[in-house]
């Protein structure tokens, strides 16, 4: 193989092998999604890409360069250590729960509150809009 092959081979490795890491961190929630634009959390998806990480590692043992094997094996330590404490963390289900039990009486009334001035408002405006169409019907 030719030094021009081996560095396009080196860089497709590296290019993959990084793919598949950055949908591990989106998964773990480490990283915003840039289709969503949001950050959620999903530990099977991260174990799937980690898994298939580890997969290329153990595959092709003995076929890479000193530094591409140094890029798979920081790359997978990272995620499996961010992995692990992601997964030892409470599900955020769960967390969303906890925090809606305490959500304290001042800020149930001031939601109610705001919730009567948006359906005030809401009747308001269904008012002047049948006005306007009995008007513009003369």
């Amino acid at each position: 193989m030719s030094e021009v092959e081996s560095k396009k081979d080196e860089l497709l490795l590296i290019n993959v092998v990084t793919m598949f890491s950055q949908q591990a961190w989106m998964a773990m929630g480490k990283l915003k999604n840039p289709v969503t634009d949001k950050t959620e959390r999903n530990l099977q998806e991260a174990s799937f890409y980690i898994d298939i990480i580890d997969l290329m590692n153990r595959k092709m043992s003995g076929n890479l360069s000193g530094d591409e094997q140094k890029f798979l094996d920081s790359s997978l330590s990272g995620l499996k250590i961010n992995y692990l404490e992601e997964s030892n963390k409470p599900d955020s289900k769960s967390d969303l729960k906890e925090d809606s039990s305490t959500i304290s009486k001042n800020e149930d009334e001031e939601i109610d509150e705001k919730s009567k001035d948006l359906e005030q408002k809401n009747e308001e405006i269904s008012n002047k809009t049948d006005e306007k169409e009995i008007n513009n019907s003369k």
